[in-house]
């Protein structure tokens, strides 16, 4: 193990307990995708199935971090649906997760007999493994889908995002590393997946970073025209418009609706926010 993978490892555990602490200290999970926290669950919880059979003896370093993954994003899930008010996601975000899963579970018994074949029983756990790579790659969408939507304040903060891009500058560093040693380390399937999620990853920072943000309770208010500087969220939301358009073409003479009030109650919040744990 390198050094590098050991700051990727660091940096991963450090941007988990960041979002914690955002969340806690704000007493809100306000612009966090419930969606995303989701999907990085059922990654660790599919990428990790070698702890049923895996003695943690082999690597206490490896067996520690799985199961801080898995049972720190449980935690985040659960904060964010029992404790504090959350920012509900609109039904794009919902479409997006939808066919990203589907897509990954479609894809993952592909993907893994092309790059590796047919390996008995162990090729289950493979499948598993890569299905858990690919969705991975793209747990970040819905998370870029609510900061497209909404203008919450959100407990998102630059910590969290730091952390989230050393992990994956690191791993990168981690695979040339290895890749070049004499290991000769190859695996397509970390490769590419990797590549698409540090991609979306640049995509996430540059929409965090070029908006123009007010502090509130530590964290900031999104300027939704700022999020159409993200090459992702202002493709969606084309597609979203574009959509939209033509649904109101086929109604026809049906008419056109009254613009919603602003000032009306009924319509005054675009989102809804749960509260679970008395005394929040």
């Amino acid at each position: 193990m390198n050094i590098f993978r050991i700051l990727a490892d660091l940096s991963h555990a450090a941007s988990k307990i960041t979002l914690c602490i955002a969340i806690h200290r704000n007493s809100s999970a306000e612009g966090v995708s419930l969606l995303t926290q989701l999907l990085y669950t059922l990654v660790f919880t599919t990428r990790y199935l070698d702890l049923f059979w895996v003695p943690p003896s082999i690597s206490l370093w490896n067996f520690f971090f799985k199961v801080f993954y898995i049972f720190s994003s449980i935690y985040i899930v659960y904060l964010m649906m029992r404790c504090y008010p959350r920012t509900r996601e609109k039904e794009g975000a919902w479409k997006i997760t939808t066919w990203s899963l589907g897509a990954c579970i479609v894809s993952a018994p592909l993907v893994t007999m092309v790059f590796n074949g047919w390996m008995g029983w162990g090729l289950f756990a493979e499948i598993f493994w890569t299905f858990s790579i690919e969705l991975e790659s793209v747990c970040v969408l819905p998370q870029l889908q609510l900061l497209r939507q909404t203008s919450v304040p959100t407990v998102l903060d630059s910590y969290y995002l730091v952390m989230l891009g050393s992990y994956r500058f690191f791993y990168i560093l981690n695979w040339i590393v290895r890749a070049a040693s004499k290991e000769r380390y190859w695996e397509p399937v970390a490769f590419i997946f990797g590549v698409v999620q540090t991609v979306l990853y640049i995509d996430f920072a540059w929409v965090y970073y070029s908006r123009q943000r007010v502090k509130l309770r530590g964290g900031g208010v999104v300027d939704s025209d700022d999020l159409s500087k993200s090459f992702f969220g202002e493709a969606v939301h084309q597609r979203q418009e574009k959509s939209g358009q033509q649904r109101r073409h086929s109604r026809g003479g049906r008419g056109t609706r009254r613009p919603r009030e602003r000032n009306n109650p009924a319509f005054s919040s675009t989102w809804e926010f749960e509260l679970g744990c008395p005394g929040h």
